[in-house]
């Protein structure tokens, strides 16, 4: 045999074990282990910003001036936020916030067990290994979603969704109720009091309970919920000063289309695409070839994905269509529809195997595009918020903030800071003061404190 025939030999026998099942589960473990270099990359440089302030400062200050049942349950943006805001008291607790990395190490941490219930969910419902690892590969580097990956405040929708796949996850069985109902029942409610999403989760837990028509579950699952939202909303939630962004209600089905598009163009890294594969995946949901419990399964996250979007468009139709494709919700409804994504890919390869191995490619390279993404979009987050920090340093050190009005807000970005907080943060180590040195220097602290040039 000569040296070529033997290196050929050696290059079946690699690609024949590559292929196998085992190699992708072994392939998504590697995965998860290079994510971690990737978030510290990503993760290096950023600092605090906007709705950060807003638990830091303005919550705290409401916890002391007027008591601990405001500062946990008055709304948010219309949100209930009573768990992300004991998460960021603990750690400001632990660990001051002269970093941020505390912070945002949790909501990366919680990021990556949504990518890991994702890819249960694609094996649950009989993704091939290697589909699924390319799919949640890409997830776990989501540079569309980016902004629920190195924005710490956003541990708010992520918990709000790691709750949400837990329980499904959990109920996804026969027979009567048992102490899994009972969990993913508890877990909901920590996701309901986590965000504005809660909501749309308990419809699709709901759901999913519905169509398998486990009765008795279903009331295990949704009345605590429901009773905890109603509950809020009676005593607090209807007071939310947050006034409505109004918008044509005719326009919020373009607005759930947009959103759902903009989800499968962030999955499948091309633009262009984004409606091929909607309309894939949907037709893997209603198709009846996998059996009913798949079925029901991809129509739950479909309906959940849908009413999602509807909610979020009478809220946010005013901002234009083009508002639903902003990173945060194509994160949350890639993460939704990624599994019926990813059954839809499968079925292209029993079509034609070729036409399988062109979609794994796709994947492959939309992976590598989903990296690069998330590599300028964190820069360009980090960026904007040390921009942030030098203002306020700054500040801090020109010894003209006595001058300015302690209520001026000196970032337009984070309208939760004011001249009168700065202090707060030279004592507690977050802004170390820097004299000026420069004219250029001067007139953005005088600006920054609406001083006169």
């Amino acid at each position: 045999m000569t040296v070529a025939d033997r290196a050929e030999v050696r290059a079946r026998f690699l690609w024949g074990r590559l292929r196998t099942d085992e190699a992708a589960e072994w392939m998504f473990k590697v995965a998860l282990l290079l994510t971690v270099p990737v978030m510290y990359v990503i993760g290096r440089h950023q600092w605090f910003i906007r709705d950060d302030w807003a638990f830091i400062v303005t919550r705290n200050q409401i916890r002391t001036q007027v008591g601990v049942s405001d500062w946990l349950f008055l709304p948010t943006a219309g949100h209930w936020m009573t768990v992300p805001l004991l998460i960021y008291r603990l750690v400001q607790q632990l660990f001051g916030i002269d970093s941020y990395w505390p912070f945002l190490i949790i909501n990366m941490a919680i990021h990556i067990c949504v990518v890991v219930s994702v890819r249960a969910l694609c094996r649950r419902i009989g993704v091939r290994p290697w589909t699924t690892t390319l799919v949640c590969g890409g997830l776990l580097v989501f540079g569309a979603g980016w902004e629920n990956i190195v924005f710490a405040i956003q541990v708010t929708c992520g918990l709000s969704l790691l709750a949400f796949f837990v329980q499904l996850l959990l109920v996804d069985h026969d027979g009567p109720p048992d102490h899994r109902d009972a969990i993913g029942s508890v877990g909901a409610v920590i996701g309901v009091m986590s965000s504005g999403f809660g909501p749309f989760f308990l419809v699709g837990a709901s759901c999913l309970l519905v169509l398998r028509r486990r009765w008795t579950a279903l009331a295990i699952a949704a009345i605590p919920q429901a009773l905890a939202l109603a509950w809020w909303w009676l005593f607090w939630g209807r007071d939310s000063p947050e006034p409505s962004t109004g918008g044509s209600a005719a326009l919020v089905p373009a607005y759930a289309v947009r959103g759902i598009i903009a989800s499968f163009e962030g999955l499948i890294g091309v633009p262009g695409l984004g409606s091929l594969a909607a309309v894939a995946a949907l037709g893997a949901a209603l198709w009846r070839g996998p059996g009913w419990r798949v079925q029901s399964m991809l129509l739950t996250l479909w309906i959940t994905a849908g009413a999602m979007f509807l909610g979020i468009g009478t809220q946010r139709v005013a901002f234009g269509i083009e508002n639903a494709a902003i990173s945060r919700y194509q994160y949350m409804g890639a993460m939704l529809l990624a599994s019926a994504f990813a059954l839809a890919v499968d079925q292209v390869r029993k079509v034609s195997i070729e036409a399988g191995w062109v979609m794994r490619t796709l994947l492959l390279v939309a992976l590598v595009l989903s990296l690069g993404s998330l590599r300028t979009n964190s820069s360009e987050w980090a960026i904007r918020a040390r921009d942030e920090q030098r203002t306020l340093e700054l500040i801090a050190g020109s010894g003209l903030a006595g001058q300015a009005d302690p209520s001026h807000q000196p970032l337009p970005f984070s309208p939760d800071l004011r001249v009168g907080t700065i202090a707060m943060l030279v004592d507690e180590g977050a802004v170390v003061p820097r004299v000026p040195a420069t004219p250029e220097e001067i007139a953005l602290v005088r600006t920054a404190l609406g001083l006169a040039p």
